[in-house]
């Protein structure tokens, strides 16, 4: 089973990019690393770019923005891109036609590097909290069995040990 662990500051990077204007939609790209072969950990979501487009039914990312955060974070936290985020203004956390053409772009451009990257969809459900679907491609485009926060005394990084 596919299981995307959230951190709970990542969790709160993309509740505080929803919550900022829930009529338009937002979005950003996770970094983080693997855990194990179907398991990984998202430990940054940043926000779409300061020249990204955000339209109720839509987000344009600022791409050339976000592909110096990705390197930047890649040399700095030696983190990977595992895939990008993104909210949807209705109830639905279905992949659209658009955002399954954009993960499959994006899984081959050089400056992303992630031969099965990862798309959590967000949303506010009927009692205003953020709800969240992962999807993942690999042959095909498949939903994450599990979505959960990440519990750092549970799953340690590889190589750490406690203190």
């Amino acid at each position: 089973m596919t299981i995307l662990y959230i951190t709970p500051k990542a969790w709160k990077q993309i509740e505080t990019a929803v919550r900022k204007d829930p009529s338009v939609e937002t979005g950003g790209v996770m970094m983080g690393y693997p855990l194990g072969e179907n398991q990984w950990v998202v430990t940054y979501a940043s926000e779409p770019g300061p020249k990204a487009i955000q339209l109720p039914y839509s987000v344009n990312f600022d791409d050339t923005h976000l592909q110096k955060l990705v390197n930047k974070l890649r040399k700095t936290r030696k983190w990977q891109y595992l895939g990008d985020w993104h909210s949807h203004t209705i109830k639905r956390l279905s992949p659209s036609k658009g955002d399954k053409r954009t993960i499959w772009e994006k899984a081959t451009q050089s400056m992303y590097t992630s031969p099965s990257p990862l798309m959590l969809i967000v949303g506010l459900g009927k009692q205003n909290q953020i709800q969240a679907r992962g999807f993942i491609l690999g042959n095909s485009l498949r939903q994450v069995g599990k979505i959960e926060l990440f519990d750092r005394q549970a799953h340690r990084p590889p190589g750490e040990t406690s203190r």
